[in-house]
């Protein structure tokens, strides 16, 4: 669902594309050209003092190199232990009320 008006622009773009006016530029992406930084960001609460936090207001990128995020490499019974104590503490979680996410 677009609405009439992002549909019109589209079709305008497009056709300004086709066009023989229309001079094709090289795609630069600005990922390497800015940095990703988190701004801290206050919040008040009405029941007690104000909290500070952190919102996260950029894409932070991993230029570690690697294909693979590197949980991946763990080993299986390393992986099975996390997984269950996870496990285990959403059931508590929601045995005492909270909603699990």
């Amino acid at each position: 669902g677009t609405s009439l008006e992002e549909q019109v622009r589209r079709i305008k773009d497009i056709e300004a594309i086709e066009s023989d006016s229309f001079v094709p530029q090289a795609f630069k992406s600005s990922r390497d050209d800015t940095k990703s930084a988190v701004v801290q960001v206050k919040q008040e609460s009405e029941k007690g003092p104000s909290q500070d936090i952190s919102l996260p207001m950029s894409i932070v990128y991993d230029d570690s190199g690697s294909l693979a995020h590197p949980s991946l490499f763990v080993d299986k019974e390393t992986a099975e232990e996390l997984w269950l104590n996870r496990l285990i503490s959403l059931r508590q979680e929601r045995l005492m009320g909270s909603p699990v996410t």
